[in-house]
């Protein structure tokens, strides 16, 4: 059972551990990696991953 459709989305973790986010997250791959900045694309079903990712704070930045 699914809870919604499938999205791509993509964007920017600058926290202190990436492999949370790839816990989290086991469709993330990481598209680029400049310093401590990394970014990333995943493969989600519906629209809860929109509240995680807001709860992150300044950590995360999704890009269009």
């Amino acid at each position: 059972m699914y809870g919604g459709r499938l999205q791509r989305i993509r964007f920017t973790y600058s926290g202190p551990d990436v492999e949370a986010i790839l816990d989290r997250l086991p469709t993330a791959v990481i598209e680029k990696e400049k310093g401590n900045v990394y970014t990333l694309s995943a493969e989600v079903f519906g629209e809860g991953i929109t509240m995680w990712l807001r709860s992150q704070g300044k950590n995360i930045h999704v890009l269009p």
